[in-house]
């Protein structure tokens, strides 16, 4: 019985590492083959902090440090903060690597050691998922004012602040939004402590930052999603991989701007190495609808869609984003198309899955 045991035992083992591996393998995948030589060496022996590193953009960013540190043998020393739980297979993979750590703080109610110093400070922590934001607000804002406050002491004197805003600053303007346009919303609106303590966050940097770079993103998906992630293309992909039929939220033709993660980190990296003082829509000019979303959907994962009749509060019918500006100053093209990135990102959560 105990070798029969242990014989179990390995085998659940080797499963489990051959799973991790093939995670971290698709997580490294990530294409650095658009960012120069020169950009790179821009982040050479920079001290960095990622807040918010177990979240998609934020743990993107890692692994994209991780991919130049390894191919151009530079220093690059980072600090990885995060709340909510960080995949244990990324915890484990960076353990003996002396230039990456974490750490596990809620930067709603602690602040950083002042004596901590950082080059670059990507602050990516926030509650971007609508179910979240909706549940927690006071976090939110804490996430969006206090915590940006708070993380100047953080900076070195000629450091840059990158700040993850939304492009949900924009609801309520039903035209094309380039990054002068203003919103239109009130307190009173459902979405309101994400969209307006992301406003804060953006006039607190202007005005108190010497160096900076405020990065308005869309809804970016793929891989390095988490399994509780609840926004749109997650649940509609995950019900696609775990139950019989695809349950869909709202409006058919409500129109996204959805870009591949591999895309907004890209845009980010090659801009943050030019780039200083500068406001950026990191999005996609095609918009997509939930409709054509989910006819992608089933068709590949060769499941039926139910309609259902609940929604998100608040959720915005049509956000248009103009990209020109990031687009033209990196000259950038987006590589990933939506049908790509659908089945990259059913492949990953696949992976997590099973």
């Amino acid at each position: 019985m105990k070798k029969i045991y242990r014989k179990r035992l390995m085998n659940f083992s080797n499963t489990k590492k051959d799973k991790n591996t093939k995670l971290l393998n698709i997580l490294s995948s990530i294409d650095t083959g658009k960012i120069s030589k020169k950009e790179i060496s821009y982040f050479r022996n920079k001290k960095i902090l990622i807040t918010g590193v177990s979240g998609i953009i934020g743990i993107n960013l890692l692994f994209f440090f991780d991919s130049i540190l390894k191919s151009n043998n530079i220093s690059i020393k980072i600090d990885g903060i995060f709340n909510t739980s960080l995949f244990l297979f990324v915890q484990k993979y960076f353990r003996k690597n002396k230039n990456i750590n974490f750490k596990k703080i809620d930067l709603s109610k602690t602040s950083l050691n002042k004596k901590k110093k950082y080059d670059l400070i990507f602050h990516c922590a926030g509650y971007g998922q609508p179910s979240k934001f909706l549940r927690f607000s006071t976090a939110t804002f804490r996430l969006n004012s206090s915590t940006i406050i708070n993380l100047k002491q953080n900076l070195k004197k000629n450091g840059k602040f990158i700040y993850m805003s939304t492009t949900e600053i924009y609801s309520g303007n039903n035209k094309i939004c380039d990054e002068t346009s203003i919103g239109n919303t009130t307190p009173m609106h459902p979405r309101s402590p994400y969209i307006e303590s992301k406003r804060f966050g953006e006039s607190f940097i202007i005005n108190s930052y010497e160096n900076f770079l405020i990065y308005r993103v869309c809804l970016t998906y793929g891989v390095g999603a988490k399994l509780n992630d609840e926004r749109i293309i997650n649940l509609l992909l995950l019900r696609s991989i775990k139950e019989k039929q695809i349950d869909i939220f709202g409006g058919l033709n409500q129109k996204r701007s959805n870009l591949y993660i591999s895309d907004a980190i890209n845009m980010i990296i090659k801009s943050t190495a030019n780039f200083d003082r500068e406001i950026f829509n990191i999005s996609n000019h095609k918009m997509t609808t939930i409709g054509q979303m989910v006819k992608i959907i089933s068709k590949f994962s060769k499941k039926k869609v139910r309609k259902n009749k609940s929604f998100i509060k608040g959720s915005p019918n049509i956000i248009k984003i103009s990209n020109k500006k990031i687009l033209k100053s990196i000259n950038y093209k987006i590589t990933t198309n939506l049908k790509d990135g659908l089945i990259k990102t059913y492949k990953w959560y696949s992976a997590l899955i099973n």
